[in-house]
């Protein structure tokens, strides 16, 4: 390739400075999430108000902010909210988690699924097996055990109470159920420890030699929405709430919630 066609790639690539120094004010109010005034606004955006203003000027004049009259506060406008009502009804949490779960399939050989809760209970909707063989006998539709796979402990612990309740009626009949029934004392201390950690665990219960690690995905209002599962053959240290899969689960579920318009607590 010629110097002047790369030059030339770059130029393209470059962007315009005054329009991300702008943004970052618009930013600075989505993430307040109240007014704000010049002063706070300017420094959340980490400038000075008199560099603040003239933005603001403009995106007053485009709506995507607004000020308040009274207070002289800035608010973000009528423009930016349709710019995320659009945003949001595009958006799909199944969508969300196939693109950010290839970012972790490739070169790291895990077998990846994504589970919803379906009418009868937790229900696998997407399956990717790695190129290894892994002999796990799951498709799609099908519907996972509330206390022995890692999916199904996700959902028992951060669905609502009484839709577990319900669904645990069920138990036996699912894919890796017990034969015995479990009560809710029983699950409740399965859970308790998934909500400690963050991820669920399923080390070598469903099929021998292989783990699984699951992380619950939640939406803009705090819900959870699905839950992505890690899998491959190892041993149990393999599953180490503090290792390197139970990491790559929780980072990657993080990413898909934020996307869905998630803010986790501090």
């Amino acid at each position: 390739m010629a110097a002047g066609e790369t030059a030339a790639m770059k130029s393209q690539q470059r962007g315009i400075q005054s329009v991300e120094i702008g943004c970052a004010l618009l930013l600075a109010l989505a993430r307040s999430r109240v007014a704000m005034p010049l002063r706070d606004l300017a420094k959340a955006a980490d400038m000075t108000p008199s560099k603040a203003h003239p933005y603001l000027v403009s995106f007053a004049k485009l709506k995507l902010i607004a000020q308040d009259p009274a207070t002289g506060q800035y608010d973000l406008g009528e423009a930016a909210l349709q710019i995320g009502l659009a945003a949001f009804q595009r958006l799909s949490p199944l969508r969300a988690a196939q693109e950010e779960l290839k970012t972790i399939e490739v070169g790291a050989h895990y077998s990846t699924a994504v589970s919803v809760w379906g009418s009868q209970g937790p229900t696998i909707v997407q399956f990717t097996e790695a190129d290894y063989p892994l002999q796990v006998y799951i498709r799609c539709g099908t519907v996972l055990s509330l206390a022995n796979t890692a999916a199904g402990q996700a959902f028992a612990a951060f669905m609502p109470r009484n839709v577990i309740a319900s669904a645990l009626k069920q138990e036996r009949h699912r894919f890796a159920g017990r034969t015995e029934a479990i009560s809710m004392a029983a699950l409740d201390e399965i859970t308790a420890e998934v909500r400690k950690l963050g991820i669920a665990r399923s080390i070598g219960t469903v099929v021998p030699g292989v783990n699984s690690i699951s992380a619950p995905v939640f939406n803009d209002r705090g819900e959870m929405v699905l839950a992505i599962s890690l899998m491959r053959p190892g041993l149990p240290a393999d599953a180490d709430p503090q290792g390197a899969t139970a990491r790559a689960a929780k980072q990657c579920a993080l990413r898909i919630s934020r996307r869905l318009g998630f803010t986790p607590p501090e």
